[in-house]
């Protein structure tokens, strides 16, 4: 408190000590009269102005980081000394500028109050007290907001020109960076004053409001000072002036981008027309709150927008950047983006993947061998080969002969659960229960997995992740050179994401990069929720069956936001509706529901489109599934090879006979 109170009198005392020397500085401050004030009534003026601000500054700004800014403080030599005598023996409480030198200096390194204001929305705020002349202050109010200094603070304007209010008011009204100001507040004298009529007023608060007049700015008097009682009424100098904005119309810009932004026509001369997305559901929110309306137009270049050699943004971020539209719909937050606009809190995240042809179908003829690895099947082989032996063996020492082949095949017989009498060692028999136990395992997991083998086709491998994308055979792409992606993925010092930058190529739209993965070995590079809704609405059969394959592993987890003008009290407004909206779970809800209606629209029109072809749909009853020849092709092939096989054998034998019979006769 100490420290408040202390600030509070330096600015007092600097105010006073300013407007004192820019009087002896020939600097008027009181330029509409014809006649200039006598030195006692100017005087007066000052100690009037000094006691307004000694009352603003201790009440709602008492919180704030106070700053003086004056008019070219180098004119005098008086006032220039005083003002670094003052800068340099004050407290870190507040500093002294001129406009000028404030616009082109860096932001210092002194601690702010951090305290919140009355009513705040938990920000901190800075208090900016301007005694300078009106085209000085439309200076100052049009390029203040858009420094870095204090970014995110929530800034005031008390502003000292020595103007009537009469001129005051006329010169607002003309001055289009003044007009458009949040949180500022006019003093000028009122021409009518009476200093020896104690119930006239002596200054007149004037405050631009932006959206009184139907919409339409106005400035107005905000209220009334004297010296003898105050302000004239207890109202708040600095209202929220986006409780109500009286059907205010702000610009917007965006481009397609479903389910997020959509739109059946318009460009960047006629406004786009909406259809129902998740931007236009967030909007229109906020302006059922705000009470205002919106236009939204495409950008004139048709792009997202990257950043050129010099700073500068194209396409959506360049036409908020510039100061062209207002606000912009959804766009992916990256720190390029956010140095040159204000972002609100990111209300959906939307990462990157790609989507490559679906996986095809393994021969279902491999169906028999798949239930178990090659590995596994060699190592039967191999048991089988070992145990034929070693039984042979067994039984050969308890005294029992039996061919090495017939006893191998009597192995394998016990395999295929074929019956038969073991011999009565007990070595033998132990033997062979192990390898009965070792049978049946072996035997029941691969009849259950054979099943879902048969009824259910194996698919080939897919391409889940960058890594796996780089070893095989595809080729890579986007389709927008412009967007955020592409830029990601360029300034990224990543090594895989830059091999990945290096391999990208282009492709021409939407639907037609989404079909060249059907048609080619070709990944098609793009935001998840963007790949997800276009395969929804284009790549969807009537059973609800996608045509592609989404990757399983998404990079550059990003948050999407709306782009509000640097230093745009805008941004607060959307902040506060989508955490509430956030709180509720409605943007990801909304964004479900979106996606799952374009599917089932493109379900729908699939389904028509078969009926006039006059296709007819197999209906499962019981959701049972018969087997088909195509299931079980491969038994039918095992058998082939086994009637192959024994003929073969048979014709061999038979030459072989005809050969011994020969030879014996």
């Amino acid at each position: 408190m100490f420290m408040m109170a202390l600030g509070r009198v330096a600015v007092v005392a600097a105010v006073l000590v300013v407007l004192v020397v820019t009087t002896q500085a020939a600097v008027p401050l009181s330029i509409t009269q014809s006649q200039p004030p006598a030195a006692g009534a100017l005087v007066q003026q000052q100690e009037d102005v000094v006691s307004l601000l000694d009352e603003v500054a201790g009440g709602r700004l008492a919180a704030c980081h106070p700053i003086i800014l004056t008019h070219n403080i180098t004119a005098s030599p008086r006032l220039h000394t005083i003002l670094l005598g003052l800068q340099q023996s004050m407290t870190n409480a507040f500093l002294i500028y001129d406009v000028e030198t404030y616009l082109r200096s860096f932001p210092p390194g002194v601690p702010l109050f951090r305290r919140q204001p009355p009513e705040s929305d938990g920000t901190y705020c800075v208090a900016y007290y301007v005694l300078a002349p009106l085209p000085f202050l439309a200076t100052a109010l049009s390029a203040i907001p858009k420094t870095d200094w204090f970014s995110g603070a929530t800034r005031y304007f008390v502003c000292c020109t020595g103007s009537s209010s009469s001129l005051a008011i006329n010169t607002l009204e003309e001055e289009p960076s003044i007009l458009a100001s949040y949180n500022t507040l006019y003093v000028s004298h009122n021409p009518y004053h009476d200093p020896q009529d104690n119930r006239s007023w002596s200054l007149n608060l004037l405050s631009n409001c932006p959206f009184c007049r139907s919409g339409e700015p106005e400035v107005i008097l905000r209220n009334k000072w004297s010296p003898w009682h105050g302000l004239q009424h207890n109202t708040n100098l600095f209202p929220d002036l986006f409780r109500d904005c009286n059907g205010h119309v702000f610009r917007a810009v965006t481009m397609s981008f479903p389910p997020l932004g959509l739109y059946l026509s318009g460009n960047s001369t006629h406004p786009l027309v909406m259809e129902d997305c998740l931007d236009k559901r967030l909007i229109d929110t906020v302006a059922q709150v705000h009470n205002f309306t919106y236009v939204v137009y495409e950008p004139a270049d048709g792009m997202w927008g990257y950043q050129l050699d010099n700073g500068s943004f194209t396409g959506v971020l360049g036409d908020v950047q510039h100061y062209r539209k207002d606000f912009s719909f959804g766009v992916s937050l990256t720190a390029e983006r956010e140095e040159v606009t204000d972002c609100t809190i990111g209300y959906i995240s939307d990462p990157i993947t790609f989507v490559t042809r679906k996986p095809k179908p393994l021969p279902q003829w491999l169906a028999l061998v798949r239930p178990y690895q090659a590995y596994v099947w060699l190592s039967f082989l191999l048991m089988l080969a070992a145990t034929g032996p070693t039984y042979w063996l067994l039984e050969k020492l308890s005294g029992s002969s039996q061919p090495l082949l017939e006893a191998t095949f009597n192995l394998y017989g016990a395999m295929l659960t074929q019956g038969r009498r073991w011999p009565s060692s007990s070595a033998v028999r132990v033997y062979s229960a192990s390898w009965l136990l070792f049978c049946l395992v072996v035997t029941v997991s691969y009849v259950g997995n054979l099943t879902a083998f048969l009824t259910v086709p194996a698919l080939s491998p897919t391409v889940d992740s960058l890594e796996e994308l780089i070893d095989s055979d595809f080729v890579w792409g986007i389709n927008d050179f412009g967007a955020a992606d592409y830029q990601l993925f360029k300034t990224s010092k990543v090594p895989l994401y830059q091999e990945i930058f290096r391999g990208l190529t282009f492709c021409p739209s939407l639907v037609e990069c989404i079909q060249q993965t059907l048609d080619e070995r070709f990944a098609f590079i793009s935001f998840e929720i963007y790949l997800r809704d276009a395969i929804a609405m284009f790549f969807t059969d009537k059973n609800g069956d996608t045509q592609v394959y989404l990757a399983k592993q998404s990079v550059f987890p990003i948050d999407v936001a709306f782009a509000t003008q640097k230093g745009s009290p805008m941004k607060r407004v959307f902040d506060k509706v989508f955490k509430r909206l956030l709180g509720g779970g409605f943007p990801a809800r909304w964004m479900s529901k979106l996606i799952e209606e374009h599917t089932l629209a493109t379900r729908r029109k699939a389904t028509a489109a078969a009926a006039l072809s006059g296709e007819t749909e197999v209906v499962l009853e019981g959701n049972q599934l018969s087997l088909t020849l195509h299931h079980l092709q491969g038994v039918f092939y095992i058998y082939a090879l086994g009637l192959l096989l024994s003929a073969l054998l048979f014709t061999c034998e038979v030459i072989l006979f005809d050969l011994y019979n020969g030879k014996k006769g």
